[in-house]
């Protein structure tokens, strides 16, 4: 969530505190009434809300570790094949360069060579376990393949979640910004005499700007 949207829900929240604090002042069954109690609503769903998003944020950290521990159990499987690889050359020459790659691949290319490594297991299962590698690499290869593809729907997933938690903050955010709007226009009507409660809601309404970022050096 952005800095804005924060204090905007945190003006939502003291806002909701005064009809708590000034209830003797809000007429029963005015339109006054009806308004406080649909702002109450909305600072309540944004908290709701609030509280989906920080879960998604976590599901979305949580995915990325899993995606990075997947990734971690395909390169080292990878490795150890790559070395054998390595360790044939000299008797099977071409060994090595069908066993080729890189740790700083991105993720949909390592995939892709992980699947390619447990394809040679056609040819190449035997001989590799000759030079060191598992008894089962090609198996354990493709199975660490498939757990690491496996977590890119988990990450994807998490994203979503987090979009449309945004998507329904934002939404939730302009009802209750027109409906501060509105209540401000009729606090002083219905507390006419108060000044104390116009006060304390004209402070409570308040939305303070986030700090504008520094503006950059002329050249």
């Amino acid at each position: 969530m952005n800095d804005k949207n924060r204090r905007r829900i945190e003006a939502g929240q003291r806002c909701r505190q005064w009809i708590i604090d000034f209830v003797a002042l809000i007429l029963p069954g005015s339109l006054f009434e009806t308004k406080c109690t649909a702002l109450t609503a909305v600072v309540d769903d944004l908290e709701t809300l609030s509280g989906e998003l920080e879960s998604a944020k976590g599901e979305g950290l949580s995915a990325t570790d899993v995606k990075g521990s997947e990734r971690e159990d395909l390169l080292e499987l990878m490795d150890q094949v790559r070395d054998a690889a390595k360790a044939a050359e000299p008797d099977h020459p071409g060994t090595e360069d069908r066993y080729r790659f890189s740790r700083n691949l991105s993720h949909e290319a390592l995939l892709a060579a992980g699947r390619s490594f447990a394809l040679g297991g056609v040819d190449d299962k035997a001989l590799l376990i000759s030079y060191g590698a598992s008894a089962n690499w090609p198996t354990d290869i493709t199975a660490a393949c498939d757990e690491f593809e496996a977590s890119f729907g988990q990450q994807d997933s998490a994203h979503g979640s987090r979009v449309a938690a945004n998507a329904e903050i934002n939404e939730k955010i302009e009802e209750f910004m027109q409906l501060k709007r509105t209540i401000s226009f009729m606090v002083p009507n219905f507390c006419a005499g108060e000044t104390g409660a116009i006060a304390a809601w004209n402070s409570a309404a308040h939305v303070e700007e986030p700090p504008k970022k520094p503006a950059p050096p002329t050249p």
